[in-house]
Order: structure tokens, then sequence, then C-alpha cells
């Protein structure tokens, strides 16, 4: 992507769509492209973390593997996500482990040019901290409902979760083009992928959803 499209891409995503262009353009020198295949591992938990990613294009599961070896999926990433939420500020070590559900088009940045970069824009600061603040509270809230809803309820409002942030709004409810399997979906919210298949055939039957390995529609609540 040339100079000048990599900043007016940039001014579609959250994190940097109050800057100016100027301040963007700075950004777009920083920053590198790579294309990943589908399932290669962009990084891994508990390594140094190195660089900070944007998503141009594709899918990107993040996850954590629990103390009995299963994967635990905390976050689903779409185009114009920018991941991880932590080491953006320089140090530490990636919270987690990213994965490439398709093959996916990224944008990276050296953390300690980052790091340097924000040193002398007060502006940015300030816009990734509200960015971050909201990506926390919505983990958050997806942490509660896996600890206290039954697990139709945690696949309803996980569904709905990701619809709402990541999909589009039709008549009648929310689409969502992606590539989740069942076990994917298992790994979400905590249980096993027999489970998200009976859960998901019953909703199927009750119109409450379309489900497939590339596409969701799930009914307004």
């Amino acid at each position: 992507m040339k100079a000048q499209a990599l900043c007016d891409f940039l001014g579609t995503v959250p994190l940097f769509a109050s800057l100016t262009e100027q301040e963007r353009k700075e950004i777009a020198g920083l920053m590198l492209h790579k294309r990943v295949k589908k399932r290669d591992i962009l990084f891994y938990e508990g390594k140094s973390c190195t660089a900070i990613y944007l998503l141009k294009q594709g899918t990107v599961k993040v996850y954590k593997i629990t103390e009995d070896g299963r994967e635990q999926i905390v976050n689903v990433l779409h185009t114009g996500d920018m991941f991880p939420h932590v080491g953006v500020f320089g140090g530490g070590v990636y919270p987690a482990t990213a994965e490439a559900l398709e093959d996916a088009s990224l944008y990276f940045i050296n953390v300690k040019e980052l790091t340097a970069l924000l040193t002398g824009n007060p502006s940015l600061c300030l816009r990734l901290l509200q960015v971050l603040e909201a990506k926390i509270l919505e983990l958050q809230r997806r942490l509660s409902d896996v600890l206290s809803r039954d697990m139709k309820e945690k696949i309803i409002n996980t569904l709905l979760s990701l619809a709402r942030s990541k999909g589009k709004e039709e008549a009648g409810g929310y689409s969502l083009e992606m590539e989740l399997t069942h076990q994917d979906f298992a790994d979400m919210v905590g249980t096993t992928r027999e489970t998200v298949s009976r859960i998901i055939s019953q909703l199927k039957k009750d119109g409450f959803i379309e489900f497939n390995a590339h596409r969701i529609w799930i009914r307004h609540s």
C-alpha cells in the first residue's frame, strides 16, 4: 500500500481517526507490511513483546493455554484492530498467542519506535488510552458472561457481542463474515465442541441464528 493510501486507511481506524493527516503520515512512515497464511502464528504467549500489529484484512484469534492444556480464546480480531493491548508503551511480554484464522494482511510497528513516537505525541497517547480502556471493559463484560451465565446464555451473548462489535446490522439481526469453527467457538466460551454443536443446532432450529464456517447471522435479542 502506498504512503497516502496507508494514511487514508489509518483514518478509518478508531485509534488514529482523530489525529491530523500529518500525524497519521508520521505513523505510516514507521509501519511495515506483512502477509500471513491461515494458522500462522504471529507471536507466542510469554515471548518478549517487540512489535504491535494492525490488522488490515483477515481474522486473527488471540488465545491462552489453560493449565490442562486447552486453548481459551480471549478475542477474535478483524480489520482495523490493533493488538496486543499491552506492551504498547514498551517492555513486557505478549500476554497471549495470536494465530491467523484465515490468510491475512497486517502492518506492524517496532515497539521501541512506537514508544518514541508516543513520547512526543500527547494526543496519540490520550487516544490510545481511550481505545485500550474500551477494549478492557469489553473483555471484562465477556469474562463476566463466562463466569455468571449458563452455557446457552454464554453462547448467545458471545455471538451477540461479536456481531454487534464486528458485524453489520441488517433486517432483523446482525451479520458477521468470519471463519469460526465450532471448536474455535468452544474455546471462546470454555466448553466442548460437542456442547457448542448441540446448542447451535437448537438455536438454528429456533430460527435464532444461522451459523457456518464463514458467516454468522443472529437475530436481534
